[in-house]
């Protein structure tokens, strides 16, 4: 018998999925009108959203593997090598959160369809128009503001692969999308030029110093050769004279042999200040988009459609659970009362 109960019990606490769809289903008008109003909203919000488009840029950072055996010789005496490679290893993307290059992007004039004139950033994205006169942002809050938008509408992907470099800008203008991403291109090129050079003439300069100074050891040591062969004329016929003078001639050779290296490696460092091969490669230019990327219109109404769908079949699952709860409450003789700050207590109906 308690097992029989038990089981009845069971029974009776199980959801009966085809109950729960006919009383779903007598709420289809409203799913329907609800799924629609929403669905309606969605189409409004897509609408009235101002259209973002997206242009980008593919750059390509050339590789300094010309290290050729003179900068190698170089590099073991402290000189050029390393140093000649510097200006290829820098970041493009720490480059690009920069406030140096931000500033030069809010400030550079833009010409753009909103305006007739060319405007800076500031101006296009129109920060302080709304404050009162007297009372408005500062140059420097207003740079601020437009460092903080400007942040977020330009993203750099690397390929770990390829290491190619894409470089995307966001903007609401089409033409200005473009603009600021080749813009960005200059920058970064101008940038990279800019770090080759510097950094080789700092190379220049060391080679340039260190060459004067095995230069005068060179003299010293050639002199002191020359000294011991004045002052010995029968050095080969001792032994002990042989060695001094095979340690002197060893002194100048290897003198003779960094002083070459440095030679070579100046005119190297000169050629390079004056060469025109490009530290960053343009694979792809920015055009002016004609589609915008950003409203999604079409993913923006199916996600409302079937989100209006979902929410108005769990109101009308809620409701049920509401009257259940309700019903199963007032059956075991109680009843739900409400107190002051949204508290609820059970209070039994038999005093």
């Amino acid at each position: 018998m308690e097992q029989q109960d038990t089981t009845n019990h069971t029974n009776k606490d199980e959801i009966d999925l085809i109950e729960v769809f006919f009383k779903i289903w007598r709420f289809r008008k409203f799913i329907i009108y609800f799924t629609i109003a929403i669905a309606i909203l969605g189409i409004i919000y897509a609408l009235i959203q101002p259209p973002v488009y997206e242009a980008s840029v593919k750059l390509y950072k050339t590789t300094q593997e010309k290290g050729s055996r003179m900068q190698d010789l170089a590099s073991q005496f402290g000189v050029g090598g390393a140093s000649m490679t510097q200006a290829g290893q820098f970041s493009i993307k720490d480059l690009l959160q920069t406030r140096r290059i931000h500033r030069k992007l809010i400030y550079h004039k833009w010409e753009t369809e909103a305006f007739q004139d060319s405007v800076n950033l500031i101006t296009f994205w129109e920060i302080g128009k709304d404050a009162e006169e007297g009372e408005g942002p500062t140059k420097k809050e207003k740079f601020i503001s437009a460092y903080k938008k400007l942040k977020d509408q330009i993203t750099v992907s690397v390929n770990e692969e390829t290491s190619l470099i894409t470089v995307k800008v966001m903007m609401q203008d089409s033409g200005l999308a473009a603009d600021m991403a080749n813009y960005i291109t200059d920058l970064v090129i101008d940038y990279a030029e800019q770090e080759r050079k510097t950094s080789t003439k700092r190379n220049l300069n060391h080679i340039t110093e260190r060459l004067e100074t095995v230069e005068q050891e060179l003299r010293e040591a050639e002199e002191d050769l020359k000294q011991f062969r004045e002052n010995n004329q029968a050095w080969s016929q001792s032994p002990e004279l042989q060695m001094q003078y095979g340690r002197l001639q060893r002194r100048v050779s290897v003198k003779e042999q960094v002083y070459m290296t440095l030679q070579q490696e100046k005119e190297t460092a000169k050629i390079e200040l004056v060469k025109q091969t490009p530290v960053i490669n343009v694979i792809d230019e920015a055009i002016a988009p004609i589609q915008p990327a950003k409203p999604n219109k079409k993913l923006i109404v199916i996600v409302a459609t079937f989100a209006g769908f979902f929410l108005s079949i769990l109101i009308v699952v809620l409701r049920y659970v509401y009257f259940y709860i309700k019903q199963e409450i007032e059956r075991r003789g109680e009843r739900l009362q409400l107190i002051p700050f949204g508290i609820f207590t059970n209070k039994s109906k038999k005093q």
